[in-house]
């Protein structure tokens, strides 16, 4: 009797031994790695491999801690990621000079990147992601998790070049919605027209999903 494909995605931290469980765009994006006068272009793209330098990112950071993310990944695919959140040290994303309301905060780590398919986006997916980072944060005794959100149908016309440009590069960065972001819990530490900067101290004072709501969420894969 034939066996039917698994429809359903799991999400898994990132650890050593699965660090090639990426969404391709955080494979391939070394903006909040490298420091901005190495890696050149706001987009991200390294002048090198920016696969090689994200690579190696990722291995010495996973060294340091584990997991340094978690991805949702397609149950029947032996490859890639249909979503990835990544989460460090400040220290460990100079590329967040970058941004308007820049720094972190001393006590916070950052949650750099978030990545899915567009086919997956406001079906909770991200929600499990960042739920996913809290817990694994407050396990490992960090005081706060700091974040750049994005409105990005917020008005252009008084936001430097600089600034319209990340707004541009948002979803090749990883750029998360404030709202998105609020409705985890989030609170904005640092406003801003297009880039705030927000806050959660940690342990939160919410429960986190459940691992029954997590599976509802997770329960199919969406068509692309």
């Amino acid at each position: 009797m034939a066996h039917s494909r698994d429809t359903s995605a799991r999400v898994v931290p990132l650890r050593i031994g699965s660090l090639d469980r990426l969404h391709p765009k955080t494979a391939s994006s070394v903006f909040w790695e490298l420091d901005p006068l190495v890696a050149g272009l706001v987009s991200g793209v390294s002048e090198a491999d920016p696969q090689i330098d994200k690579e190696a990112w990722l291995v010495a950071s996973a060294f340091n801690h584990e997991p340094v993310g978690f991805s949702i990944i397609d149950a029947a695919s032996e490859t890639g990621a249909l979503a990835t959140i990544l989460y460090c040290p400040a220290a460990d994303a100079p590329g967040a000079v970058r941004m308007p309301t820049a720094p972190v905060s001393k006590d916070a780590w950052i949650v750099t990147s978030l990545h899915i398919d567009e086919a997956a986006r406001r079906r909770g997916w991200e929600s499990v992601l960042l739920d996913s980072v809290i817990g694994a944060a407050t396990s490992a005794g960090v005081s706060a998790l700091e974040v750049f959100g994005v409105r990005a149908d917020g008005p252009r016309d008084k936001l430097s070049p600089a600034c319209a440009e990340l707004v541009d590069a948002a979803s090749q960065i990883g750029l998360t919605e404030v709202s998105i972001l609020e409705s985890a819990g989030f609170k904005v530490a640092a406003d801003h027209p297009a880039i705030p900067r927000l806050r959660l101290t940690l342990p939160p004072d919410f429960d986190l999903l459940t691992a029954h709501e997590i599976a509802d969420l997770l329960s199919e894969v969406p068509a692309q």
